[in-house]
């Protein structure tokens, strides 16, 4: 009894002092402290620093300009910045948010806040990428709606629902480069025109695999008149060459 006791005097006393970040999210250790990674965990973080893309912003092997693929088929929008590179942990905590841990929302949007207000800090709004509403009842959520609600929250970037998905696009991981782009192209449409007329808009998204998704919104709110469109993911996939996804 005197030990059922201690353990639950010692969980509110934690929780009264630091909150609900309790636990490691990606090992499950305690972390008594105001963060959401115990500090094993927190150093091998795959943040995506180092040589990067100036354009997509993914992570590439050498100080160059931009990638090969930037530099074979240009994207729509203008810059593209993510907090992690999608490799190691990083891989199965964002299938595990996917899939209904959405508290983890929380988590990605800490560091993604951190990576706004060093590159887009002076974006007008930002927007989250829209599913269809058969696609978001399958799903139970936006991913995206809820990575962008907290990055505003965190930020003050205000955030505006202006764009809506129009037809469904099904899966996209086996299909090509090519072949997603063909089949998202004209899959948005903006239907707050006015609101993006000379604007810098940032889109918030969780992962850049190869643009795809980015690029047809972007070129949608391009077609409403914004002056830039920027990217923000969760992580994004290195750059070909680049170290291959665990």
């Amino acid at each position: 009894m005197a030990n059922k006791f201690t353990a639950a005097l010692k969980s509110f006393l934690c929780a009264a002092l630091y909150g609900d970040k309790l636990t490691c999210a990606a090992c499950g250790a305690d972390v008594f402290a105001d963060k959401y990674f115990c500090e094993r965990c927190e150093r091998e973080l795959p943040l995506n620093d180092g040589f990067i893309c100036s354009k997509c912003g993914r992570r590439i092997g050498a100080d160059y300009p931009v990638c090969l693929e930037c530099k074979a088929d240009m994207p729509s929008y203008t810059v593209a910045r993510s907090a992690f590179s999608y490799e190691g942990e990083i891989v199965r905590l964002m299938k595990n948010f996917k899939t209904g841990k959405k508290y983890l929302a929380d988590v990605f949007a800490e560091y993604m806040a951190k990576t706004a207000a060093a590159h887009f800090s002076d974006a007008d709004f930002a927007v989250f990428v829209p599913m269809t509403a058969r696609a978001e009842r399958r799903r139970g959520y936006n991913q995206s709606a809820l990575l962008a609600q907290r990055v505003s929250a965190l930020t003050g970037i205000p955030l505006e629902e202006v764009a809506v998905k129009t037809r469904e696009t099904g899966e996209q991981k086996e299909l090509s480069r090519r072949e997603r782009a063909e089949n998202l192209k004209g899959s948005f449409r903006v239907r707050e025109r006015k609101k993006c007329r000379g604007r810098k808009i940032l889109i918030i998204d969780d992962v850049m695999t190869t643009g795809a998704t980015a690029n047809a919104l972007a070129e949608a709110l391009f077609g409403a008149g914004a002056a830039q469109v920027c990217l923000l993911t969760a992580a994004s996939v290195p750059a070909k060459g680049e170290n291959k996804v665990k």
